[in-house]
Order: structure tokens, then sequence, then C-alpha cells
């Protein structure tokens, strides 16, 4: 009997260390006037296009992905939207809120640091915000916030 729950919980321990291994690596917790951000950086994503990436966490609220070719915004506010980070010409109805979402104090906060991130870890190969007129509004077609292959946020 001692020894089913010495295995029982030895294997309880191993699940749980694997399950934790899944998740992002924590690399830097910020507090700010927005609220506590916290970076996590993942690395060997099963997706081919996108190999690794880095999470922003602003107080379980706003989501920020950073890809080598997207940067990619979600709010718990919002759980069927995702903002896209574009670039080029500011189209004529980019005042519409509906499609479209100027840079905020927080977004540029967040781009700051992350490009000293991405320096420190040396990725050159990031898309950059710099230039960018805000993000474009696009409707996600699954459920959950937001939907990432290994990362969990809660």
């Amino acid at each position: 009997m001692k020894n089913l729950k010495i295995i029982s919980l030895t294997i309880l321990f191993f699940s749980l260390l694997i399950s934790c291994s899944t998740y992002g690596k924590l690399i830097e917790i910020e507090k700010t006037e927005f609220g506590t951000v916290k970076y996590y950086v993942e690395t060997d994503l099963n997706n081919n296009r996108k190999q690794k990436r880095i999470i922003a966490k602003v107080d379980n609220s706003v989501y920020y992905t950073f890809y080598p070719d997207d940067i990619v915004k979600h709010t718990k506010e919002n759980k069927a939207l995702i903002y896209k980070l574009f670039h080029g010409e500011t189209p004529e109805d980019f005042d519409d809120p509906m499609y479209y979402q100027k840079l905020s104090k927080l977004d540029s906060l967040i781009f700051s640091s992350s490009d000293k991130i991405l320096d420190s870890l040396k990725w050159k190969n990031f898309k950059s915000w710099k230039e960018a007129p805000g993000f474009r509004i696009e409707v996600c077609f699954y459920h959950g916030f937001p939907k990432y292959e290994k990362f969990k946020p809660y």
C-alpha cells in the first residue's frame, strides 16, 4: 500500500513536470503603469514557418505574440478578434475602429521592450514594428483565448 502511494506520487510529479515544460520559458517581468508584463520565449514549435516566438502577457488581459513574419495582439475583452500589425500606407478608413486600431502607449511600450529582448536573444529576422501605423482587426474562427500550440496562459 505504501509503495502504491509512492508510485502514484512519483507519476503525478513527473506528469506535472512534463506538462509544465510545455509552457513558454519566462524570461522577463516588468512592472509598468498598465500592470505587470511577463515575457515568454518559445522555441521548437511544431509549425515549420513559425518555429520560435516571444509572447508578452499584460495582467492576463492583453497578449502580444511576436513571430518572425508577424506581430499579433489578442485581448481578453474581445476574444473573437485578432489584431495584426500592418505596415505600409494608411488606408482611407483607418479611423474606423471596426477595422483598424492605432498604436497605443501600451503597444509602444511592449514593442520597445520586445526589441531589447530580441536583441539580447540575437533574433535578427523578426518583424519590426517601426513605422507601422496600427493593427488591422480580423475575426478569429476558433474558440478560446488565445490559441497557442503549447503556451497555456490559464
